[in-house]
Parts: structure tokens; C-alpha cells; sequence
């Protein structure tokens, strides 16, 4: 499924254009970013829709953003992205990456202090320049300092052991809290990568607005990224980003499932479930029809509703490993504690 690879395509879109003042080229950012939302949340693959020719028949997708879908999908380029990013002066992708500044900031740093790299940007930072544009202020760029140093830190994955460390301190810090029910490593860490980009835990809570308070607070936290009412993202002493989500006990498996999968795996399952009549996503797989929850609550739940036999995190790598559960064939994991000659 293409879904992420044409929303992402048409987000880049919408970033580019906002150096743009034309107000024809506004309603066009709003429009690519709808299409986006559309596409990304589409229960069925786009490529099986653009094939049918029925991308017109999706909301908020006209015959403009159509056509350049349609190129997307014949050729895996887009000639009018590679033209605005020709004429746009900054170097939007480095910039991009840097924590908390968007597209608008871009563009106002751009006209206000000529600012075109991320050597720019922290040039500009440290001289003070950055504090005095109208909006922006002292806490913006001090946060834009810390971001640029951080993104200089974990410009390369950090090693597992590092990462599975860190995540087990703040698993064994939630599950002391009377609010968490239940609490998991998911991601890259519980696949056990031999390296980590980021943290991904999952608890669940009928008090989730306690359980962040608690999470943003721990002592190892350097500094807060985000944070609303049931997720999360914080940055430990250590370095490395740590991203919780507090959800519902009965949608905890299918979320559990959703954020370990690396995406091609999970990309698979949806094309699956899609083949059953039912839509699967990280709140829960769902009947078609009347959208009643089917499974959510365990992963065995998901992967038994889907035909198939649980499979474990470390196998979910889009390798095989789901032909082979469908057909029961799955082959039984050495544990970490097992002495496989034994």
C-alpha cells in the first residue's frame, strides 16, 4: 500500500508552497493537506483505487491533485514538487528535521534573517537574532539551540542495549503507578533492532492525564517535545527520544501491534484485513459494514481474527513471517533465557 508514500508527498507539497504569498497557492496548501489526512486515514489501498480510477470519488481529492497522483503513480516522481524545491531558496528537508520548526517558521526566518541552512540557523541563534522576530522570543530559541545539538547527538541509531536499557527504567517506573493497568515496549526496541532511533511504550490507564504528568516529570527527563492529554514525548538525560501513548484497555493490543510491526509488515496485515471485510488500524480491527470492534483488546485477538497464528515481535519484519502464520507454519523462537542445546 502507497497510502503514507502519497500523503507524505502531498504534505511536502503543502511545506514547499507555504514560501509562497500568492493567496491562490494558501487554499491550495489547505487543499493538499486535506488530501493528505484523507489518504492517509483511507482504509483501502490507493494504488487499487487510482488503478480503478476512482481517486476523484475520494474527499477533498479534485482533478488537480488527481492528475498529480496519477503521475506519482506511473513514474515515482513528481516534476511539480522537483520545480519547487528548485526555486526554493532554503534547504527545506535539514531544516525540516530540526524540533519545532515548521514551514512558517522557515519562511519567516528566511525573510527575516536570510537564514537558508541549519549552519544558518544556529549562526543566527547564537548571536540573539532569533529572540527579537515577532512571535518567536528567547524560549523559542534557546529550544531551537537544544534541537540542533540534540540533532547533532542522534544523527546515527543508538545501539540496543543502550536504548533497551532505557526503556525498561521507564516501564519499571509506570508500572509502579496505581493509574497504569498495563505497559509495553512496542516499536523497533521490542523487534530488538540491533539499533534504535526513538523509544515507543504503550501503557494503558483509565487516568491518562496522570499518567503523562507522571511520565513528563520522571527525574531522567532532559526536556518535554510534546505533550497532550494521552501522549507524550520527552528526551532523557541519555539523549535518545522516548514516546508514550495511554489508551484504552480494549484497543491496547491492536495499538500494541500497530506501533511494533516495522511498516511493511503492518502494511501487509491491513491489505489482509482489508481481503476479510474488516478495517484494521492502531484503535482496533473493525467490521466493514457496521463498524463494530472485532478485536483490539490482545494481539493473539488481531492475528486470530486476521487467520493467522501470533507472531512474534522480533519476526515482524515483512520476511515471510506472515505467509508462514497463515498457513501454521511459524517456527518456535529460542527464548532469551533458553539454552538452545539444551
Amino acid at each position: 500500500m502507497k497510502n503514507l508514500e502519497v500523503a507524505e508527498l502531498l504534505n511536502e507539497l503543502a511545506d514547499y508552497l507555504e514560501f509562497s504569498t500568492d493567496q491562490k497557492d494558501r487554499f491550495k496548501i489547505r487543499a493538499y493537506r486535506k488530501a493528505a489526512l484523507v489518504i492517509e486515514g483511507l482504509s483501502e489501498d490507493i494504488e487499487q483505487v487510482w488503478k480503478e480510477n476512482r481517486l476523484e470519488d475520494l474527499p477533498g481529492v479534485g482533478e488537480g491533485i488527481s492528475k498529480k497522483i496519477d503521475e506519482f503513480m506511473k513514474t515515482g516522481k513528481l516534476k511539480y514538487l522537483a520545480e519547487l524545491k528548485k526555486k526554493t531558496p532554503v534547504d527545506m528537508e535539514s531544516l525540516g528535521k530540526i524540533e519545532g520548526i515548521g514551514p512558517k517558521t522557515i519562511l519567516k526566518l528566511y525573510k527575516e534573517l536570510k537564514v537558508k541552512t541549519v549552519a544558518d540557523l544556529e549562526k543566527a541563534a547564537k548571536k540573539g537574532k532569533i529572540q527579537k522576530i515577532s512571535g518567536l522570543g528567547p524560549i523559542v530559541e534557546k529550544n531551537i539551540l537544544k534541537s540542533i545539538e540534540f540533532a547533532r547527538k542522534t544523527s546515527e541509531r543508538v545501539p540496543l542495549g543502550f536504548a533497551l536499557s532505557s526503556a525498561e527504567e521507564v516501564v519499571i517506573a509506570l508500572k509502579k503507578l496505581k493509574e497504569v493497568q498495563k505497559v509495553s515496549i512496542a516499536g523497533s526496541t521490542r523487534r530488538m533492532k540491533e539499533t534504535i532511533g526513538d523509544i515507543d511504550i504503550l501503557a494503558t490507564s483509565k487516568a491518562p492525564e496522570k499518567v503523562i504528568e507522571f511520565f513528563s516529570k520522571m527525574p531522567n527527563v532532559a526536556d518535554v517535545l510534546a505533550k497532550g492529554p494521552t501522549k507524550s514525548s520527552v528526551r532523557l538525560k541519555e539523549g535518545i527520544q522516548v514516546d508514550l501513548r495511554v489508551l484504552d484497555d480494549n484497543i491496547f493490543g491492536a495499538a500494541l501491534l500497530y506501533f511494533t510491526g516495522n511498516k511493511e509488515h503492518n502494511i501487509l496485515l491491513r491489505r489482509i484485513a482489508i481481503e476479510k471485510r474488516v478495517k484494521l488500524s492502531e484503535y482496533g480491527l473493525f467490521d466493514s459494514k457496521n463498524n463494530r470492534l472485532v478485536a483490539g483488546k490482545t494481539e493473539e485477538d488481531v492475528y486470530k481474527k486476521l487467520g493467522m497464528d501470533y507472531i512474534e515481535p522480533e519476526m515482524r519484519e515483512d520476511e515471510g513471517e506472515i505467509e508462514l502464520a497463515q498457513h501454521h507454519m511459524l517456527p518456535k523462537l529460542i527464548g532469551y533465557n533458553e539454552d538452545p542445546f539444551a
